[in-house]
């Protein structure tokens, strides 16, 4: 029979034992999800930079020749404007 002293120290060597042979495992999974969250991370900076491009180049683009043509549509009614005042006169 053993002793209780025995069995603790067995019990203490059981669970080092399945700490060294489970501590790559635990390991592994600790870095996986490391690069699982580097991977998030890389995907939303491209989407930023896909977003941002988006804006700067595209919209920004869109939003200018829209304030042109609005420009260019308030100086032809006002010039139409002065130019129906002048025939009346």
């Amino acid at each position: 029979m053993l002793s209780r002293a025995q069995i603790v120290t067995v019990v203490i060597v059981g669970a080092l034992a399945a700490l060294i042979v489970g501590a790559p495992n635990r390991f592994l999974a600790i870095l996986r999800n490391v690069l699982a969250l580097s991977n998030l991370a890389l995907f939303l900076f491209a989407a930023a930079a896909l977003a941002w491009f988006l804006y700067a180049v595209i919209l920004r683009r869109m939003l200018r020749a829209r304030r042109i043509a609005n420009a260019r549509m308030r100086r032809m009614m006002r010039e139409a404007g002065i130019r129906g005042k002048d025939q009346r006169n």
